[in-house]
């Protein structure tokens, strides 16, 4: 039985001659009630980068996601859960978007880097 459409299955991007799988953030907030002192940072550098990925490479990034958990994102400033494609997509898809990846977090740290 097939349940939805194989893009959710298989989330792509086609970046040059590559298909690439989607990246999407997961941000956990105090909304459950627990602390979570900088979860809005940990979102202003999430934004940041899609930001930049959108420029560079428009498509790598679905939109973020907020959640009323933690996920221990409250351990450290700039934490962030950022998923890779879905069950469908193959390792090689997931494997060659962490290069796009790389690529934008190099730039917006050069950015903020004086």
């Amino acid at each position: 039985m097939h349940f939805g459409s194989n893009s959710n299955y298989a989330p792509c991007v086609q970046i040059g001659e590559e298909k690439v799988a989607q990246l999407m953030f997961v941000i956990g907030t105090d909304g459950g009630g627990l602390e979570h002192s900088h979860w809005q940072q940990n979102l202003k550098l999430a934004i940041r980068i899609q930001e930049k990925a959108n420029q560079m490479y428009p498509g790598l990034f679905k939109p973020i996601i907020l959640r009323n958990s933690r996920y221990n994102q409250q351990v450290s400033k700039g934490a962030a859960i950022i998923e890779v494609g879905a069950t469908g997509n193959t390792i090689e898809q997931c494997n060659a978007s962490m290069k796009y990846l790389a690529n934008v977090i190099d730039c917006v740290m050069k950015e903020s880097t004086p």
